[in-house]
């Protein structure tokens, strides 16, 4: 392995977390009522309870000793449970053994799920901000405790709940909380982040300066039917096969990286930075070139003066896998400074422990190139 890359800080952009649901304090700050938050804890309880959502003999003492489920935020070894989903000691004790020095946060579970569904019943206000609410709270005080070995990346109910109620959280969780970064979905209610309605929000993230994630949500597989769990574009086609992950948030990044350039939202707004994540990343010059084309052969219908490649290369990085073959291709035609690399820690199809060693024995690369998309971009992303 080349001196220089072992040097590098390598930093796990795509990990996980899912602690306990905590309410505390959220009812005066949520404007839900008191009464109201006491159902939210109960039904969201039970959501989180891998255990209550298994009814029969598996719900049975006798069932529980003899194939124990982990409990969603409590997980151990003894249990059989992934080390670290929600609590913050273990993910740093599991730290060498991942590969990276630093892991990214992100929402899994039920708090990843704040963006609504095109089948989906509604929720009622306030739910998903509690959720998001109880998230954030968790992640910052996870980087508080671990400056140097987590970064708290928050979640916004972009979509499910209304947009000042989506720009007040994203103020709280920088501002006040302190977490790096803020996800939301790929798409509000459907519509292309370029609706002049969502302005005023594109103006706040602008203001407050963090990377925004973007990391959906897969449909859930019932084998002969899967069930959208989000808003992806050509969801109705998507219900087999469970091509909706990478196709489907491929092609939904597609269509958001036409709405930062050619729908002018980079030019607008030049704060905004952006994190892809899970559809793989050997796309993106095709995506790059195509974008360009447009603008070159129909300039009258971009918002953007400067062609979408250029927008791109200065303000989005894309997630890459680490068996991505056709990667080294993409980084040959583009440069490495737009790829970075996630673990999906802890579940399928996660990559652990293996990613850093997959990408570090990828053909093609070259040092600098490693060194770029195991940690130096995300690094530079986050200003460490």
């Amino acid at each position: 392995m080349d001196q220089a890359v072992t040097k590098t800080l390598k930093i796990d952009g795509d990990s996980h977390f899912f602690p306990p649901v905590d309410f505390t304090d959220i009812a005066e700050r949520s404007g839900v009522p008191e009464s109201a938050i006491n159902v939210l804890l109960r039904d969201t309880e039970v959501f989180a309870d891998l255990n209550a959502r298994r009814g029969g003999f598996k719900a049975t003492k006798a069932g529980q000793k003899v194939g124990v489920v982990a409990q969603a935020g409590t997980p151990s070894r003894a249990s059989g449970g992934p080390i670290g989903h929600g609590i913050a000691e273990q993910r740093v004790e599991l730290l060498p053994e991942t590969g990276f020095d630093m892991q990214v946060l992100i929402p899994d579970g039920i708090y990843a799920n704040a963006f609504g569904s095109p089948v989906g019943r509604d929720w009622g206000p306030g739910l998903h901000l509690a959720l998001s609410m109880s998230y954030n709270n968790a992640a910052a005080a996870a980087q508080r405790e671990y400056p140097d070995k987590l970064i708290a990346c928050g979640i916004v109910p972009f979509g499910s709940e209304d947009l000042d109620v989506c720009i007040a959280e994203a103020k709280r969780a920088a501002g006040e909380l302190g977490v790096k970064a803020l996800m939301i979905n790929s798409n509000w209610r459907g519509e292309n982040w370029d609706s002049l309605e969502l302005y005023p929000f594109w103006d706040v993230m602008n203001q407050l300066n963090v990377p925004i994630y973007v990391h959906g949500n897969p449909f859930l597989c019932r084998v002969h039917d899967h069930v959208p769990s989000n808003f992806t574009i050509g969801w109705e086609r998507m219900r087999r096969l469970h091509i909706s992950n990478y196709l489907g948030f491929g092609f939904e990044y597609m269509v958001n990286l036409a709405s930062l350039t050619l729908g002018g939202l980079l030019k607008d707004f030049p704060n905004l930075r952006f994190a892809f994540f899970e559809s793989g990343a050997s796309w993106l010059p095709w995506a790059m070139y195509t974008l360009d084309r447009v603008f070159g052969v129909e300039p009258q219908c971009a918002r953007c003066e400067i062609k979408p490649s250029e927008h791109i290369r200065q303000s989005c990085l894309i997630g890459a896998e680490p068996d991505e073959d056709t990667l080294a291709g993409a980084v040959q035609s583009i440069g490495s400074k737009n790829f970075v690399l996630g673990s999906d820690y802890p579940h399928a199809p996660s990559t652990f422990p293996n990613t850093v060693t997959g990408l570090m024995a990828m053909e093609g690369l070259s040092d600098e190139a490693k060194e770029d998309i195991v940690g130096g971009n995300l690094k530079r992303l986050f200003n460490l």
